[in-house]
């Protein structure tokens, strides 16, 4: 599939603005009309669906425009981590660690990390890393080196593996991943996915807006007197 395709194919899958959420936000359209969009918060079991699923896409994505091999590290942490706590407590530093001595190395570092709690570790978070480079030397000795576990693997992969990964491994934390805690991080190079396109414009409430200046953009934008926004706005039982 060429960039063009993969293009108009990522665009048609994050058209749809409705969503199932539970405690989704609302927004106006170009119709005036009023629709439900998601939270986009990972603790809601609907939400977290769509945004493993954007995680995958965006991986796959950045591997697909690279034009050379990409690669799966695994990173876990020592033996003696023996409770999530601790697990969450050590790896920030860990992370920083690794991804500084990258960059010394190559003088950039694209990659998409995410955070799994092992299954068989009575919940301990380690790394999935894809990386678009190799890793500068033996995969143990450099985890190690870090302040991770010498059970560190790296295999070259390719996008559509990549993104099967991503989405398993971003899908099935749940409530368990601590509060706050950055379970995905891509690199500030890694390629972002193409802005979704929808068969109506919305305009969803910018952070900090009040709702008066919300109806009155929308005015400008749709025609229909804030007033009558206002009263839409009002009766959540009409929304699309």
């Amino acid at each position: 599939m060429n960039h063009d395709s993969e293009t108009i194919q990522f665009q048609e899958q994050l058209r749809e603005p409705i969503s199932k959420c539970p405690t989704g936000v609302r927004a106006f359209n170009a119709n005036a009309d009023v629709v439900k969009m998601g939270c986009d918060q990972w603790k809601c079991p609907e939400c977290r669906k769509v945004l493993s699923w954007r995680c995958a896409r965006r991986t796959r994505y950045g591997i697909a425009l690279w034009p050379s091999e990409a690669f799966m590290w695994t990173l876990t942490l020592p033996g003696y981590v023996d409770t999530p706590q601790r697990a969450f407590r050590m790896l920030p530093a860990r992370w920083d660690s690794l991804r500084k001595r990258i960059q010394r190395f190559y003088g950039e570092f694209q990659y998409a990390a995410f955070v799994e709690l092992h299954p068989r570790r009575t919940g301990i978070a380690h790394f999935h890393i894809v990386s678009l480079c190799p890793c500068p030397g033996r995969i143990k000795d450099v985890a190690v080196h870090a302040g991770f576990g010498h059970q560190a693997t790296e295999t070259v992969i390719d996008g559509a593996e990549a993104a099967n990964y991503v989405a398993k491994y971003t899908s099935k934390q749940g409530s368990n991943m601590h509060r706050g805690f950055r379970r995905v991080r891509f690199s500030h190079d890694w390629p972002k996915l193409p802005d979704p396109t929808y068969d109506v414009e919305i305009y969803p409430l910018r952070r900090g807006e009040r709702l008066s200046a919300y109806l009155h953009r929308c005015s400008a934008l749709t025609g229909l007197p804030a007033h009558a926004l206002f009263v839409i706005w009002q009766h959540p039982e009409i929304d699309l």
